[in-house]
């Protein structure tokens, strides 16, 4: 298990599964790349659900096309295409840049994909839907990110001044299907 996922885990226990986690194997074929460790660690602990009422880690299978893993990389890629052909500035080229959580506002968290065979050495970067030439890079995992913004050590300036919730514990509520 993930270091950063166990910190999540005793930050907010995971819920109970209600459904069985993803097969892997197939869901790495369909996306055509391998995915970090902690992610998988991630979704197979908590499965689908919102952090605070804001934040969705993309899953595969979601009913919810927006926040289905397999929906939600093309659908992100296809915007990514859109305004680097306007000649917008991203942290990396387009095919190396994937969605992995949204939040209500519109705004995009994506692995950086870099270096492409070494999925457990990707990092994060941030784009808020308001400006999108605003990129916020967190060197760390999704579950080192996570960790880090649900306990205020690392402020993402897209995010709004009261994600996580102030003053209380971080909130992990699942999506019930």
């Amino acid at each position: 298990m993930n270091r950063y996922v166990e910190r999540l885990a005793r930050m907010m226990p995971p819920p109970p599964r209600s459904s069985a986690p993803p097969n892997w194997p197939a869901v790495e074929r369909s996306l055509g790349f391998a995915l970090p460790g902690d992610y998988t660690d991630f979704v197979d602990r908590y499965g689908p659900g919102r952090f605070d009422d804001f934040l969705a880690v993309l899953a595969p299978g979601h009913p919810v096309p927006r926040l289905d893993l397999a929906h939600g990389v093309p659908e992100a890629a296809e915007t990514l295409r859109a305004y680097a052909s306007s000649g917008e500035a991203l942290p990396a080229p387009v095919d190396g840049l994937t969605a992995v959580a949204l939040t209500d506002n519109g705004d995009t968290v994506y692995w950086v994909r870099e270096p492409g065979d070494a999925p457990d050495r990707w990092r994060i970067a941030v784009n808020g839907a308001r400006d999108f030439d605003e990129w916020h890079l967190f060197d760390g995992c999704l579950a080192h990110f996570l960790v880090a913004v649900l306990n205020r050590e690392s402020v993402v300036p897209a995010f709004p001044d009261d994600f996580p919730y102030p003053d209380v514990a971080p909130i992990f509520t699942p999506y019930g299907y």
